[in-house]
């Protein structure tokens, strides 16, 4: 099944229900990506640091592998890493489990020896079928989803201040993109989400504790 909502429905997130789609607290969780990418991920830092924020980085294995000294940036300050694939595939769902294994295996490799760490898979956009389901919790990986997704991916920032006015909750996971496609609008994205939440009397969390 391949999951495209800005906000998911409850019915979809009852059939599944085992996935993480929201905070289980009253604070908004801010999770990133795809990157590391050159640029992208210093802006994305830049601002993190401001607010003293620590966020949730979905990395991927190729740009992990290609821009370690950003992956170990994203580390010294403090936020968590967990798993988006090595080659972000829009395929997962028709590969073989000794390919899907190898998608997820080649990155914890890469990974999971450090302490922010957490054992946590988001699919690569947001598709995921059954049997990938079954491996992934044959390897003890929770699935984490979201409750906004931003879009920021477009480009369009008026687009993402639209999702965001309409689905930002007070224990929403919110999902932003560490990539050349947000580049332009990703500092922009983040502070109207942190002044939207201010606004609204949320508050941002730094905790991951899944």
């Amino acid at each position: 099944m391949r999951f495209i909502y800005i906000e998911p429905p409850k019915i979809v997130r009852k059939i599944f229900r085992d996935f993480i789609w929201e905070n289980n607290n009253d604070e908004i969780l801010i999770t990133i990506d795809d990157g590391p990418f050159p640029s992208v991920t210093e802006n994305i830092l830049r601002f993190l640091n401001s607010t003293r924020t620590k966020a949730l980085f979905f990395v991927t294995g190729k740009n992990v592998k290609q821009n370690f000294f950003l992956f170990e940036e994203i580390l010294d300050d403090g936020h968590f890493v967990a798993n988006h694939s090595f080659n972000h595939s829009k395929e997962m769902t028709k590969m073989d489990l000794d390919e899907l294994r190898m998608e997820i295996i080649s990155t914890e490799g890469m990974i999971s020896f450090k302490k922010n760490f957490r054992k946590l898979f988001r699919p690569p956009y947001g598709k995921i079928n059954l049997r990938m389901n079954r491996a992934l919790k044959e390897m003890n990986y929770k699935i984490f989803m979201w409750s906004l997704l931003t879009e920021d991916y477009l480009g369009d920032f008026k687009l993402v201040k639209k999702n965001l006015d309409k689905h930002l909750r007070k224990n929403s996971i919110v999902v932003f993109h560490n990539n050349p496609k947000s580049q332009n609008i990703i500092e922009a994205s983040l502070d109207y989400t942190f002044n939207l939440a201010e606004k609204r009397g949320y508050k941002i969390g730094s905790t991951f504790n899944f």
